[in-house]
């Protein structure tokens, strides 16, 4: 098979990488992560979560002798948004979403960089601020 990169396209790639390696974001986003698969608590919640979940989507799915009575389908809801709210707030799950959106902004830059570089242009951050509203949205 062709290879795509050159040898140098590959070097500097790995001189990238290893500048985004060594950056304090990146290694938020790593210790974060094992804090995460280390919570037994966090992790029994989304378990639980998940189960209660699979038990509404079944209840939704089964009509006449097998389904399940309307007010324990809302009792199953009104615990599965419990859990959300249990899960969101705990601080690992929110260590872990503060880490991970520094980590995607970082690589976002990045990558928004290497397309002004290519292409001389910037990329459109949604709101067309960045672009002047010469990106081909519709505004």
């Amino acid at each position: 098979m062709e290879e795509i990169l050159t040898q140098e396209m590959k070097d500097v790639v790995a001189q990238l990488g290893a500048l985004v390696k060594a950056d304090k974001r990146c290694r938020a986003i790593e210790e974060s992560i094992a804090e995460y698969e280390r919570s037994e608590e966090l992790n029994s919640l989304i378990a639980e979560y998940n189960a209660q979940q699979n038990l509404l989507a079944d209840a939704y799915g089964k009509t006449g002798d097998g389904a399940i009575a309307d007010d324990i389908r809302e009792t199953v809801q009104a615990r599965i948004e419990e859990l959300y709210d249990q899960i969101t707030a705990h601080p690992v799950y929110v260590n872990y979403v503060s880490a991970k959106e520094a980590f995607d902004a970082l690589t976002n830059e990045i990558y928004g960089e290497l397309q002004f570089v290519i292409t001389g242009q910037r990329p459109c951050s949604h709101n067309c601020a960045s672009c002047h509203s010469d990106c081909g949205h519709e505004h």
